[in-house]
């Protein structure tokens, strides 16, 4: 397993330790970074399996109809941006 994962310390966590990925845009910005940083769509997965918090769109849209294999690192956005954008989606997810 890849050790330096420095370049998700800006995604979101809850209080159990896992990344908060509750819709597509941020799996998918989250997948293309694993992709860059040599991951492949398989590692990728599984670590987004063991290491996320993950809703049913997720599941349905992009793990069971194999959506997440279509993704690639080149067009992944910087970490930094990819991060701050996962944290104001979910700042706007849990406005009540």
């Amino acid at each position: 397993m890849k050790e330096d994962l420095d370049f998700l310390e800006k995604f979101p966590k809850g209080s159990n330790g896992l990344y908060i990925v509750y819709e597509l845009y941020t799996f998918d910005n989250l997948c293309r970074l694993l992709l860059k940083n040599d991951f492949d769509h398989e590692e990728a997965l599984y670590f987004i399996l063991a290491n996320c918090s993950l809703s049913a769109v997720i599941f349905q849209e992009r793990i069971h109809n194999k959506a997440y294999e279509k993704l690639s690192a080149k067009d992944a956005l910087p970490a930094d941006l990819a991060g701050c954008k996962a944290q104001l989606i979910y700042d706007l997810m849990s406005i009540e």
